[in-house]
Order: C-alpha cells, then structure tokens, then sequence
C-alpha cells in the first residue's frame, strides 16, 4: 500500500510546485519583457553597435548582471574583434585587440556555430582579466550569433559568483541571439535600401545636371556634393588635365583643403603625389583605406594634407584623360564594393559632362568666330562700298568748298568797310557761312578717312606714349570745358610696344577721350588707362557722363547721339582698330557713364612702353 501523504507534506508539495511555477513564470515574463525590449529599441536602428549595446544593456539589468561583451567577425579572414562590450576591462580589450583571441573559447563557438554550455574559469584562461573587478572565478555563456545561415559572432555573458546558466536560460539566450542577429540583418536590409535610394536620387540629380546645364562648375559641384553624402567623403577634389605636371585644381568640397585653391595650378611631380600621378597616368582607379600606411603613397604628403583613406579616380571620355576626380577621408576607413561602384558611375558621369560641355564651348567657339568674321566680312565690304563712294564724292565737294570760301574771303574784306548796324548784321552772317563750311569741310575729311583707313604704316609703338600725348593735346579743351582729365593705370604689368600704326591709333584715341569731355559736361571726370590684361594690350576711355541710351549701336554707321553729330567717328575708330586685329567694345548703362576699351593683340615685345 503506497505511502500516504500527511496534510502537512501535500501542502509543502504543493507550496513547493506553486514556488517553482511561479519562479518559471517570473523567467518566462523577464524572457519576454527582455525580448520586447530589445524589439522595440532596435526596430528603427540602422548602426549594429548601438543595436549590441542595447541588447547587452537589456540582458544585464534584467538578469542582473554585470558584464557582457560580443565578438564579430567574418569567415573569409578568419579573425574576430570585439563589437560591443560592457563591464569589461580595459587591459582585456588591448590585449584581444593587440594579440587576438589565442587559447580562448570564443572562437570554438565562431567556427562550429554550436551552443557552448557555461564554463568555468578554468575552462577559460582569460576570464580571470575579462570582468572588471573580478576577484573569484565565475562561469560565462557563449552563445554564437548566426548571420544569414552562418556563424559570425559570439555573445559572452558573466555569470555571478558561484553560479551558473542552464539550460533554460542557454536555450533563452540563443534565442535572444537570434532576435539580435535579425535586427542586426534588418538594419543592414534598411540601411542598404536607404543607401540605394540616395544613390539613385543622387545619380538622378546629376544626370538632370547634365543634361540641364553646360556648365562644368555646375556639374563638378553636384558630383561633389553626390560624394559628400553617398560616400561619406570628407573632401572631395576635382584636377583638370592630362599633364601631371600641369593640373588645373577646378572643384573643392567639404572640408577647407589645407592648400589648395580652386584654379591653381598643380604639380603632382613637385609636390610628391605619387597615388594621384599613377592613378592619372596608368587611367587606373586607385583605391587605398590607409592612406598612412600604404606603400603606393606618399605618407609624409597624406599627414600634410590630412589624407586618411582615399579613391583616386581618372576622368576619361572618347579616350582622353580629362583629369583626376579625389575622394579623401580624414580617419582610415575602408570603402566598401558598393561604394567603389558608385564612385566610378560619379566619375563616368563626371567624365561625360565635362566632354559634353568641351564639345559644346567649341562648338560656340567656332560660332562665335564664323559670325565674327561674317560681319568683319560684310563690314569690310560695306567699308570699301562707302570708301569708295565717299573718296568721289569728297572730292566732288571740297572743290566747291574752296571756291566758297574763298568767295567768302573776299566778301569778308569788303563788309568790314562797313559801318553801323548793316555791317555788323552782314558780319554775323559771314561768321554762320564760315562756320558751316567748317563743319562741311570736317565731314569731307571724315568721309576721305574712309578711303584711306586700311592703308596702316605698321610699326612697334606704345599706346602709353599715345595715352600720354593725347592727354597733353586735349588737356586745355578740358580744362576749359572745366571736365577733370586723368590718367591711370591698369593692375599688373606695363604695356610692351605693339605692332600698330601711331598716327592713326592716336587719331582713335582722340575721337574717344574728346567723345567723353563732351558727354560728361562740367565738374566731370573722364579717364584714360592703359595695361596688359589676358595676354592683350588694352586702353579704356572712362567718364562719368549720362551714359548711352539703350539698345543703340554707336559703332553703326551715320548712328550719333550728338545733335550735330554725323555717326562717323566711331565707325572710322573701330575699322581703325579691327584693321589692327584688334577690337573696340562699349560698356554703358544710362546715369553711370561710358567704358570705351580698345584692345590689341601683342604680337613682339621690345622695350617697355612710355610712362
């Protein structure tokens, strides 16, 4: 007959199935309010170190515990490093991360992938240094973290003193792992998707640069802009050439260059750039994560120009190397596949752009210079029409001009006989005759010029020398006409002798400043100055005059603003200085003057110009 149980034992062994039921339970909800936790904190995270350091964070204050850490790492290099950590030394994290993780149990589960029950510390030679604080050996759990299939982590958790994990809470913490291996895989998912959509906008971007605007700065700037924020590039430099020892520095972004200056001029030979001038030279994409302490570059120019990790991409279209496109990093960090990838579509992109705007500025070029040599062509022919016509015709007329005044002469001689007021009347009336045959007599030689202004007496002179004669010449009409004249100077270097005809030059100049005292008026100011810009010899007439109404031509024939004007002066200027290879140009907005530029090719150098 079996034992019966007295009510004291049913009741003790009812107390004690309550307390382990209700102690299963209590594990149970801190299983779950654990894995809730690290749910919730992670469902948004994209980093999988804050994702670590929330789940160990979770594990130790819900267990109670003090130190956790997590080694990660990959099949292909067979080497694990630490990943997150909590509670443990700082002398064991050197260690591991100076000498590796040799005769430990960490990789054991790495490779195998299999549950490691907890041990003690005589089953691990280094746990007796792993926990800060540790003065009795305790046991410690290792729970491998499985990526896609494959074993690529171990999770440690310390047990307290004298204790143990089992079974139940080994089974919990694989479970726990695998909670953390899908949010680490979802981050990666959701970063990787985020990462391709930035690429896709930012490649979008660029094309609508492309194909919206010609203008390389514009496009050069979206690539760098692209790189900045896809690629996590610090700087990012774009050198324009095919020379290395020539290089245009044509784009900088992100952090100020400690040197360089967009549109420099860069050595790659001088200043030491052996990535950069292999990268240029070879047409190769040149990859490095530590710029420091990677034979193919310079290391003393890398710690000068704060380099850490870098790519060095050539620009090339229709087989021509176009320049370099650089993407430096001030900390070693390595460049993924995909970033590798998109790097080289910027630079094809980039590469594309560039020719396109090349082809485009030739093809404008070429535009410009066949409309240009039209309407020197039509001018010329319209010129040598008129020259013709007007050689005749001034000859037609001065004749009779001469006879005229000659006439006039004679009647002058005799009305002085006169007195009173019929004398003075007919005296008055000679002056307006004479006046007219004047002005008639000027149009005849403005007329004659036109025969004769592609007849130049070529010589080496100085537009300083004529600047200077012609302020001497009209000096006293300005100063009457009570208008400052003045002479200056252009920045840079002074003028060599040109190849030009002075007489007719001067004749030029003339008509200009003498144009400027009569638009200004008094208490004016016209200035005349001369220099070298872009490689050409330059004289500009200024004044602080009313300006040129809008939308007129002077340069036009018979075209004046002058009331009694004949529209010839600055037609015959500008044939003068087209005739010379040369051009004369107006800049004017009404109420802010005049700018009148004659500019002239220098062809010979031989002493320098006058004062």
């Amino acid at each position: 007959m079996p034992d019966v149980l007295t009510p004291d034992e049913l009741r003790e062994a009812y107390e004690e199935r309550v307390r382990r039921l209700t102690e299963t339970v209590e594990s149970r909800e801190r299983w779950l309010s654990i894995l809730s936790a690290v749910a919730v904190r992670t469902h948004a995270c994209e980093d999988t170190r804050e994702i670590l350091d929330i789940a160990i964070s979770e594990i130790l204050a819900r267990f109670g515990l003090k130190a956790a850490w997590v080694f990660m790492g990959s099949l292909e290099d067979k080497r694990l490093h630490f990943a997150a950590s909590q509670g443990v030394s700082k002398g064991y994290l050197e260690t591991v991360e100076r000498e590796g993780l040799e005769d430990c149990l960490c990789p054991e589960v790495f490779w195998t992938g299999h549950r490691m029950e907890a041990r003690n510390t005589t089953q691990c030679p280094r746990m007796p240094t792993i926990v800060e604080g540790l003065t009795i050996p305790v046991a410690h759990a290792c729970i491998p973290l499985r990526f896609e299939g494959q074993a690529r982590g171990v999770l440690n958790l310390a047990a307290r003193p004298g204790e143990r994990f089992g079974d139940d809470d080994l089974r919990f913490l694989e479970i726990l792992g695998h909670q953390i291996c899908v949010a680490i895989e979802r981050s990666r998912h959701l970063k990787a998707e985020r990462q391709r959509n930035e690429e896709a906008r930012a490649m979008a971007a660029i094309n609508k640069a492309i194909g919206g605007s010609l203008d390389p700065r514009a496009v050069l700037a979206a690539v760098g802009r692209s790189a900045r924020e896809i690629l996590e590039a610090d700087r990012v430099q774009v050198f324009l050439g095919a020379d290395p020892a020539h290089l245009v520095v044509a784009h900088l972004s992100g952090l100020p260059h400690p040197e360089l200056v967009e549109g420099q001029t860069l050595d790659l030979v001088a200043s030491g750039s052996t990535a950069q001038r292999w990268a240029l030279e070879a047409r190769s994409v040149l990859q490095v994560d530590d710029w420091l302490n990677d034979e193919r570059v310079n290391s003393a120019l890398a710690r000068r120009w704060a380099i850490a990790a870098g790519i060095v991409l050539p620009l090339i279209a229709r087989d021509r190397t176009l320049g370099l496109l650089i993407l430096t990093r001030q900390v070693p960090r390595p460049w993924t596949a995909e970033q590798l990838d998109v790097a080289e579509s910027l630079a094809a992109q980039a590469s594309v752009a560039l020719e396109n705007a090349r082809l485009y500025e030739e093809a404008q070029q070429a535009i410009e210079e066949l409309q240009s040599a039209q309407a020197r062509l039509l001018q010329n022919q319209k010129m040598a029409v008129l020259g013709t016509f007007a050689s005749g015709l001034a000859h037609e007329v001065r004749n009779p001009l001469n006879s005229m005044g000659l006439q006039l002469s004679i009647l002058e001689r005799r009305i002085k006989r006169l007195e009173g007021s019929v004398g003075a009347e007919l005296r008055d009336l000679c002056d307006i005759i004479r006046s007219e045959i004047s002005r008639l007599d000027g149009l005849v030689g403005d007329f004659l010029l036109f025969s004769s202004t592609n007849r130049l007496q070529h010589g080496n002179g100085s537009l300083d020398d004529i600047a200077d004669e012609v302020l001497r010449l009209l000096g006293p009409e300005a100063e009457q006409a009570d208008v400052v004249l003045t002479r200056a100077y252009l920045p840079g270097p002074r003028l060599p002798l040109v190849p030009l005809d002075a007489e007719r030059m001067k004749q030029v100049v003339i008509n200009l400043v003498r144009n400027a005292l009569e638009a200004v008026g008094p208490q004016g100011q016209v200035t005349v100055e001369t220099g070298l810009a872009e490689g050409r010899a330059r004289l500009v007439v200024r004044d602080d005059g009313p300006g040129l109404p809008p939308g007129i031509d002077v340069f036009q024939l018979f075209v004046t603003t002058k009331p009694r004007g004949t529209g010839l002066g600055l037609s015959i200027a500008q044939q003068i200085v087209s005739d010379h290879g040369g051009a004369v140009t107006v800049d004017s907005e009404p109420g802010r003057g005049a700018i009148f530029t004659i500019s002239l090719p220098v062809h010979a150098a031989g002493r320098e110009g006058g004062s």
